[in-house]
């Protein structure tokens, strides 16, 4: 059996790649469709990772604006998430006040009544007056992650069973069979 048939890494490579491409594309036309997301769609870069131009790639990564994750949940800008839904409420310490260790009040009177800064950290208050809910999860690229790992699975299935028939090939004439 000869090797032109068997999936090399450069093609295993951009098959990789042109996955990658793809879900990035879908992602950004779903984000297209909604409200103020403009700059995250924008923004959602792709990278496939190798430890070297002629070895196979080993991971997909994909870099987006961090309030892509308060899409993706419906949180920010006066929303928190508890219990897995949006609500108008807001976190104790804010992203500012832990990078800089400002503790506000309310956290002081948190860390006063034995909390730790850890729990302080991921503490959220919930506005007693909850009014209207406008916020909705938008699963804007896990969903498309998920539709398109079978075929990335079967690019990778393909490439490493090639590889292990190539290893064979190669040492075939290597075998012995014995005798007992």
């Amino acid at each position: 059996m000869s090797d032109e048939h068997l999936m090399t890494v450069e093609e295993f490579n951009q098959t990789v790649t042109k996955w990658a491409l793809k879900v990035r594309s879908k992602s950004r036309s779903s984000l297209s469709q909604t409200h103020a997301s403009g700059k995250l769609a924008i923004n959602i870069a792709q990278f496939v990772d190798k430890e070297a131009s002629d070895k196979p790639a080993y991971k997909v990564k994909f870099n987006f604006l961090r309030y892509g994750v308060y899409r993706t949940y419906g949180a920010g800008r006066g929303y928190v998430i508890m219990n897995g839904v949006p609500v108008r409420g807001y976190r104790v310490r804010s992203d500012r006040e832990i990078k800089k260790r400002i503790f506000g009040s309310e956290a002081k009177e948190m860390l006063e009544n034995g909390y730790r800064t850890r729990e302080i950290n991921v503490a959220k208050k919930v506005y007693k007056d909850k009014g209207n809910v406008r916020r909705t999860p938008f699963d804007w690229i896990d969903r498309h992650i998920r539709a398109g790992v079978d075929e990335l699975a079967d690019a990778v299935q393909e490439f490493y069973g090639d590889e292990a028939l190539r290893q064979i090939l190669k040492n075939f004439n290597k075998l012995q069979i014995k005798k007992k």
